[in-house]
């Protein structure tokens, strides 16, 4: 039977807040951007739930937890081959009764992308950088009894450099397509490496609806260190798997509307889980 998460005295309570979270639905895959051609999304993701995976496995039911991330996605055509992109969470809300919320700007990521093959079979290597611009110290204090706190960071703290890869394969004269991805995550802030794999399946129907199907698993290198303090969902440890359903529907030749659902599964760790929503607007030149 899961147990609670009580808030008691404040040195009990330096517990740091996240979320499971699958990235936001992404153009991507082995496809690069011509010169001077572009994508950008801006997208709202939402969760509310009361279930911790704690580092040692298991669950935890806490009191309810809510977060919100606003965040900005982008590709541009540098040359034929090379693109340069931008995942941005512009600002992140969490949030639990009777406390403040921690609320602010998150970690950009800029990187780089070059397609190594083209074709029916694209292949695309790139590299990324995650800048520790959000907050991890931020904090909710108890709306009643301030003596009572909770970490709600905005931010890991630390840089991050991601290498990724992606192979994609558009099926003949289906209009559909997959795409295989796996990546590497180099971290600097003393955590543990992690690296992450996954899949993607998309069918287009009536010529304007995409339908996409989405699995994705992150985990640690190495074992992680059991003693090592970490922001939960961000710090030491985190590891999880999701699956998702999206759609994205063609507006206009350039504009398109976007819905996606993601949830974890297997093995979860120093992570919250639950129901995830994210809902956008894509613009494409």
């Amino acid at each position: 039977m899961p147990t609670t998460l009580r808030l008691t005295h404040p040195a009990c309570a330096l517990l740091a807040l996240g979320l499971l979270s699958a990235p936001a639905a992404q153009a991507g895959g082995g496809w690069i951007r011509k010169k001077g051609k572009g994508y950008a999304k801006v997208g709202l993701t939402t969760v509310n739930t009361a279930y911790y995976h704690p580092l040692t496995g298991g669950t935890i039911s806490t009191a309810p937890f809510s977060q919100q991330v606003y965040s900005l996605y982008g590709e541009y055509g540098l040359i034929d081959r090379l693109e340069a992109t931008l995942s941005f969470p512009f600002f992140r809300r969490a949030a639990f009764p009777d406390l403040t919320p921690g609320q602010g700007v998150g970690d950009p990521e800029i990187g780089l992308r070059y397609g190594l093959l083209t074709g029916r079979w694209p292949l695309a290597v790139g590299v990324a950088v995650e800048a520790p611009l959000g907050d991890p110290n931020k904090f909710g204090q108890g709306i009643a009894d301030p003596s009572l706190y909770l970490r709600l960071p905005t931010g890991d703290g630390e840089w991050n450099v991601w290498t990724r890869a992606a192979l994609s394969h558009s099926l003949g004269k289906l209009p559909a397509f997959f795409t295989l991805n796996a990546g590497y995550n180099k971290r600097t802030g003393g955590f543990t490496d992690q690296y992450s794999y996954g899949a993607q399946v998309g069918y287009q129907l009536f010529g304007k609806l995409w339908l996409m199907a989405t699995e994705r698993t992150l985990d640690n290198v190495t074992a992680p260190d059991l003693g090592k303090f970490g922001t939960i969902g961000l710090g030491e440890g985190v590891a999880y798997s999701t699956a998702g359903l999206g759609a994205s529907y063609t507006v206009t030749p350039h504009l398109s509307a976007t819905a996606d659902w993601a949830t974890g599964f297997g093995k979860l760790r120093n992570v919250y889980s639950g129901n995830q929503y994210t809902f956008g607007v894509a613009w494409e030149w």
